[in-house]
């Protein structure tokens, strides 16, 4: 099967298929980067200091990455589902029925856990700017600058997003791209694609043997 016997909704589809690719490794690497963010002293010490002020003072903590390490694992997890479904592209491409309904599949389980995540930080109690005008309204405003030297980099929160929001376009578009290439090209997708392969020379002994055959059981049937 061609490029050009393939028909355009379907290569475009294909495409935006491999952009899944992309995607998920922008968030195994955020995911990475927070899981290392967590094993690090400062995180445990900031986690033990914002219990005791809330203990303390009341003061509800802030929103943390992800919610902790959970969080950061499904950022993994996610990401490599997106990456590994990339790999079907070539399969769409040749009109292989059960790899776009594995690529319609995955692609809306990601959309609807990006979209659940997404939701969950914006949703989320207090941020940090919010935490620290808390904390200087009561007694325990002393403790600001301790915080501040503790909490992760401020670029972390921003790759997250980008790398959330990139996932959940990605997997917006190969739904859509999908669904309108399986109904303007019903017939190009199969279950199992014949082969379009140059015969081998195995084939062609087999041809003669069978043609020589033919020949002699056609001479055989002929009156003498």
């Amino acid at each position: 099967m061609t490029g050009k016997d393939t028909p355009r909704r379907v290569r475009t589809a294909a495409a935006l298929t491999w952009v899944m690719a992309p995607t998920g490794l922008l968030l195994v690497l955020a995911g990475l980067l927070e899981l290392r963010w967590w094993s690090t002293p400062s995180a445990s010490r900031l986690v033990a200091l914002l219990a005791s002020l809330k203990a303390e003072y009341g003061a509800a903590p802030p929103a943390l990455l992800r919610g902790g390490r959970e969080g950061a694992v499904e950022l993994v997890v996610l990401g490599v589902v997106c990456a590994a479904c990339a790999t079907l592209a070539p399969l769409v491409a040749r009109g292989r029925r059960w790899a776009r309904t594995c690529v319609l599949a995955v692609g809306t389980g990601t959309f609807v856990l990006g979209l659940m995540g997404i939701g969950a930080d914006s949703w989320a109690l207090q941020d940090r700017e919010g935490y620290y005008h808390t904390l200087a309204q009561s007694t325990a405003g002393a403790h600001i600058p301790t915080i501040k030297a503790l909490f992760y980099a401020d670029w972390y929160p921003w790759l997250e997003d980008i790398a959330q929001g990139a996932q959940v376009l990605a997997s917006l578009a190969v739904i859509v791209a999908l669904a309108v290439a399986a109904m303007w090209h019903t017939d190009y997708f199969v279950a199992k694609r014949a082969t379009e392969a140059a015969p081998t020379a195995w084939d062609d002994a087999l041809a003669r043997i069978r043609e020589q055959n033919s020949r002699e059981r056609l001479g055989a049937r002929q009156p003498e």
